[in-house]
């Protein structure tokens, strides 16, 4: 069960489901705000170091505050992430603690560079400064022309004991041997592997205060050779941005991080982007994907009038069932075990169950769920507070819609390398025709089924060409059940 508790400071107390557990939540503006500032100050002094550029090479020059943009981005999903109950809180402070570090370094450095120095010492503070901040964003800074910054494996030393690398369970992953069959796309071109959106609020002009519109954010995941010169142009429906390649990688795929411009807002119950890549060495461009996204909208009672509030719809996930095969023994794999996935819509987290049968028979005891869910979204569809007489007002109880992602890793394995089968496991595949059944409070609300063949792949899906996905789609039955909120 999730309990939200009143917190000091403007901060929150805030149960997730194991095995993330307790949290306090954090401000997530506070650092857009923070890095907003760096990025400004060390923007003015990156373009007044006229005579620092001319002494660097082309290979290590590159604009820091466009690093330190990264940074901002990839601290403030960090805290997104936390506060949804994706990321525990011993690996958020690490985490943390990394990019507070590389905040305190470029501080001193930006103070340096306000000092008298020859041309030379402030190349160096520079050159320092780049490499700092490559290193944090994992952005190749002196790489020659030409050289592949996007995904690619690394190459341990002969002899070297095998570190498992990071696994991220909510970036698609792509390295599986059983990937699902792709649509075809652009010869010579990344693939749009998956898109991560969120919506950023947007104000009225005029003094009022209140919501005039949204202003739509994407992370894109791109899966093929990539080259830091290359750009991905993002129409947002009326205006573009161009999103240039660096932003690091996840799960072994390119992460280009993209925003319209700052002017730009829309208002309504969906909108469309579309992305164009654009290849640095020769110039050559294809489209290479495109989403829809469905958005909610309320006018919130007691407020300005016609203030809004919009959050992205995830009802279109609440029907779709997935399997998905991930690393058991981080990266690189040696063992890969499949996980079904879920995603409820409820007024707040419950536990849930899940069992499956092969022909019939029974293949699975009940299962928990494990790393990998968490909360997707949510939307507030209710007043916080209703009248009860004059004067007197009391709080509604769960005003919040909440969408919460459930992941039941199922008890097998796929060998990749020399790892024995963990004990409990058995070797994956179990061919046949499944059947699945997610339960909550004994409730079945859901029925999954797919048939698996002898190599261990499903029957696919006959939605499962329309774009990329790393995960197989399931025949879902919605079942009716007390704990969710209707699908629209």
């Amino acid at each position: 069960m999730v309990v939200l508790l009143a917190g000091c400071a403007g901060s929150s107390e805030y149960v997730c489901p194991d095995p993330v557990g307790k949290i306090i939540k954090d401000d997530c503006e506070v650092y857009r705000t923070r890095y907003e500032a760096l990025k400004v100050e060390l923007g003015a002094s990156f373009a007044g170091l006229a005579e620092v550029k001319t002494s660097l090479t082309k290979t290590s020059l590159r604009d820091p505050s466009e690093l330190i943009q990264v940074l901002a981005h990839r601290t403030h999903a960090l805290c997104k992430d936390f506060n949804a109950c994706r990321v525990p809180p011993l690996e958020y402070r690490q985490r943390r603690e990394q990019t507070d570090r590389v905040f305190t370094a470029v501080s001193t450095i930006q103070e340096q560079l306000k000092v008298q120095l020859d041309v030379e010492s402030k190349a160096k503070l520079v050159r320092e400064l780049v490499r700092v901040l490559g290193e944090d964003t994992g952005t190749s800074v002196s790489a020659s022309p030409g050289a592949a910054v996007g995904p690619r494996g690394a190459t341990p030393r002969a002899g070297s004991p095998r570190r498992p690398g990071l696994y991220r369970s909510w970036v698609p992953w792509y390295g599986t041997s059983l990937l699902p069959p792709q649509p075809p796309g652009p010869k010579g071109f990344p693939v749009l592997a998956g898109v991560h959106f969120d919506l950023e609020h947007v104000f009225h002009r005029d003094g009022n205060r209140g919501v005039s519109g949204f202003r739509p954010q994407a992370t894109l995941f791109l899966l093929g050779a990539v080259e830091a010169d290359d750009v991905v142009t993002v129409d947002w429906g009326g205006r573009s941005s161009d999103c240039p390649i660096g932003h690091g990688e996840e799960n072994g795929l390119a992460r280009v991080r993209c925003a319209p411009p700052k002017a730009f807002s829309l208002t309504g119950s969906s909108f469309t982007i579309k992305a164009t890549y654009r290849r640095g060495g020769d110039g050559k461009a294809a489209l290479i994907g495109q989403r829809t996204v469905p958005v909610l909208s309320r006018h919130p009672e007691d407020t300005v009038p016609g203030n809004l509030t919009y959050a992205i719809d995830r009802d279109p996930l609440v029907g779709e069932g997935r399997l998905v095969f991930r690393p058991h023994d981080g990266l690189p794999a040696e063992l890969e075990r499949p996980s079904l996935l879920v995603v409820l819509k409820i007024r707040k987290h419950m536990d849930a169950t899940a069992r499956c049968w092969v022909d019939g028979k029974v293949a699975t005891s009940g299962l928990k769920t494990g790393r990998g869910g968490g909360q997707v979204g949510w939307f507030q569809d209710r007043p916080r507070y209703r009248s009860v007489r004059p004067g007197v007002s009391e709080a509604v109880k769960d005003p919040n819609l909440e969408w919460w992602r459930y992941d039941f890793p199922l008890p097998f394995v796929v060998k990749r390398g020399g790892t024995p089968v963990p004990e409990g496991m058995k070797l994956w595949p179990l061919a046949g025709t499944w059947r699945c059944v997610v339960s909550v409070e004994g409730e079945p609300v859901r029925e999954l089924g797919f048939r698996v063949g002898r190599d261990g792949r499903l029957a696919a899906h006959p939605r499962q060409r329309e774009q990329p996905e790393a995960a197989w789609l399931l025949e879902t039955k919605v079942l009716p059940n007390p704990f969710e909120d209707p699908v629209r």
